[in-house]
């Protein structure tokens, strides 16, 4: 079972939170979005990156700040000099992945938010009249902190309509704190291996539709 071949490859680097797992799954296979809510420390990056790994999707994570341009998750243009000419090159941001971990993505003004749920939405981004297609699949994977308020964006009802999930992501179990205590805190992502083709992850995808 697929399901079976991924969590072994998991357990390498997480213990427990199957039950977010799952739902991280679901939200991959049918091409959707989802929120996590859930203090800092609970390993919520070593999770997303470790299951981009196993499903052989290419990973980004942005860290959502005050400061944080649309540019920055987008790209921009650079101009260049090709040929004895100069013309402008457009440089792909973070947002051209196929599993996007937005981190906090409270922290950023309004302005920056949109710039990714517009991409969410329309599953392209316009850059100086020019139109350029995300990469298939594209999901995103958001944080937010749910007890850091100061300084923070939350985002509108409308927004958050464009996840398919808000999953809450609590401490482990007991029975998984000792777990992590006995074995200590691994996050080598070298240590986890994809065990689902592209081709596999499309097939999945065609047979839910």
């Amino acid at each position: 079972m697929i399901r079976e071949r991924i969590q072994k490859e998991l357990d390498r680097v997480i213990i427990g939170q199957k039950g977010i797992i799952d739902n991280l799954l679901i939200s991959i296979f049918t091409g959707s979005h989802t929120l996590i809510i859930g203090v800092p420390g609970l390993a919520k990056t070593l999770l997303v990156n470790a299951l981009a790994k196993t499903l052989g999707m290419k990973f980004s994570r942005i860290q959502f700040t005050p400061d944080l341009m649309p540019a920055d998750i987008t790209g921009t243009e650079i101009l260049q000099e090709s040929n004895g000419k100069k013309e402008f090159k457009f440089i792909k941001g973070p947002v051209f992945s196929n599993l996007v971990l937005a981190d906090e993505i409270n922290r950023a003004p309004p302005k920056t938010q949109s710039a990714l749920l517009e991409a969410m939405q329309e599953k392209r981004i316009t850059f100086a009249g020019k139109t350029y297609r995300l990469d298939e699949p594209f999901i995103v994977i958001a944080t937010q902190n749910p007890i850091e308020q100061e300084g923070t964006y939350p985002l509108p009802e409308a927004q958050l309509d464009r996840f398919m999930f808000s999953l809450h992501i609590d401490y482990p179990e007991e029975e998984s704190e000792r777990l992590i205590v006995a074995r200590g805190i691994v996050e080598d992502i070298s240590m986890v291996k994809e065990v689902v083709s592209k081709k596999e992850l499309k097939r999945i995808k065609e047979e839910i539709k």
